[in-house]
């Protein structure tokens, strides 16, 4: 039940295409055209000066890099963002990737839209010998004492769970059988994630990567996702009702001490 659910929920997870980021993936591919045909000054026009500090000689350095005859492929990898629904300001955040002849290029850019205005505050490109689908593959295998402790303890959050969930369901009948199954995959902050590629591990609810909400819910507690280069990480969140609930099922199950006689505590 719980490995359907998990499913059901990472589709669900799935982003409603968004006109404005759409926009900017367009803008995106444009921008990459005018850069692989070298035109400084329109690559220029469409940078926030602010932000990026380029000179010329490496605007054509990443035209060479980009403008090495038509791509064979070019693929969204990620388009995400935030955006004022009336006013459509905000920023974008556009992944895309370049099948050239041998190499694949990775363009990670960031593009802010203030009153019309588009401007890019970032623009970087990777050059990868492989796709990313096959540079980010999960592989259990050949991870580090980090990934395995990690994945050790998802294992054993998401086994608490389930455990949880099959109790209640044994224990309980009618609305009170429903609403304990539901509650069990709860998680309380902090979320606790790494990549499963690098190691690396961050806080999901940090702001800025140092303040944590104190309180902060995650359905459901432990699953995995993939950042914005198509990478895997795992996540878990403290299943405290799940917890809470087995305890409460463990010291309510127990049989009640039989109570001493005055002779025996004496004797």
């Amino acid at each position: 039940m719980l490995v359907v659910f998990c499913w059901a929920t990472a589709a669900l997870a799935v982003d409603t295409p968004n006109p404005v980021i759409a926009d900017d993936v367009a803008l995106t591919k444009a921008t990459i055209a005018l850069l692989a045909a070298k035109d400084v000054a329109a690559i220029r026009a469409r940078l926030d000066t602010t932000k990026i500090q380029v000179s010329d000689q490496t605007i054509g350095q990443m035209g060479d890099v980009i403008g090495q005859g038509e791509p064979a492929s070019i693929e969204t990898i990620s388009s995400s963002g935030f955006h004022n629904i009336k006013t459509e300001d905000g920023y974008s955040r556009i992944v895309l990737e370049y099948g050239l002849a041998g190499k694949w290029v990775v363009v990670d850019a960031g593009i802010t839209s203030k009153a019309g205005l588009k401007q890019f505050v970032r623009l970087y490109l990777t050059v990868n010998a492989l796709p990313l689908r096959e540079l980010n593959a999960f592989n259990l295998f050949g991870g580090g004492p980090a990934q395995y402790a990690f994945l050790a303890g998802w294992t054993a959050a998401i086994g608490v769970t389930a455990w949880a969930m099959i109790v209640a369901f044994r224990r309980h009948r009618g609305w009170r059988r429903w609403v304990l199954v539901a509650l069990m995959p709860l998680g309380l902050t902090p979320t606790v994630a790494m990549n499963w590629i690098t190691a690396q591990i961050w806080i999901i609810e940090a702001n800025g990567g140092h303040i944590i909400p104190i309180f902060a819910i995650r359905y459901p507690m432990a699953l995995f996702a993939y950042t914005e280069m198509r990478a895997p990480f795992l996540y878990i969140s403290a299943p405290l009702i799940a917890f809470g609930y087995l305890i409460w099922h463990w010291g309510s199950s127990r049989p009640p001490r039989p109570f001493a006689s005055g002779a025996d505590v004496f004797d």
